[in-house]
């Protein structure tokens, strides 16, 4: 049986919305000088992450996959890297980076749908 995948909402479109929602409203409050961006700018890989974890959730749910582990280890590199979390710099975390899209293609070897099984489904633009 197929799931339903008609009302399902979806993450990335929601994700990117929310990313261009936050840029504005936090370029808005620093013109308006509520907050300084300077001092917010220093999180910006958070939105990588946060983009690349909602197209991971939905990459997962039609079980293929479409690299959005690449974007999440991105962010955390350069979030660990530009914060010197751990005492770590751009060179030593760089196989934190490594390990996490490993994660990844080690979970969507396990999820993803077999390619015979998307060409049966119609899923598969191939």
């Amino acid at each position: 049986m197929e799931p339903n995948t008609s009302n399902r909402i979806p993450f990335g479109k929601l994700a990117f919305g929310l990313v261009l929602f936050a840029v504005g409203t936090l370029t808005f409050t620093d013109y308006i000088d509520v907050i300084d961006l300077r001092d917010l700018w220093r999180w910006w890989p958070v939105f990588l992450i946060f983009i690349g974890v909602s197209n991971e959730i939905d990459s997962l749910r039609a079980r293929k996959s479409d690299g959005g582990y690449i974007m999440v280890a991105i962010g955390t590199w350069l979030l660990v890297a530009n914060h010197h979390f751990f005492g770590l710099r751009h060179s030593t975390a760089f196989p934190l980076g490594v390990a996490i899209v490993g994660l990844g293609v080690i979970v969507h070897a396990l999820v993803d749908a077999p390619a015979s099984a998307r060409k049966e489904n119609g899923n598969d633009p191939c």
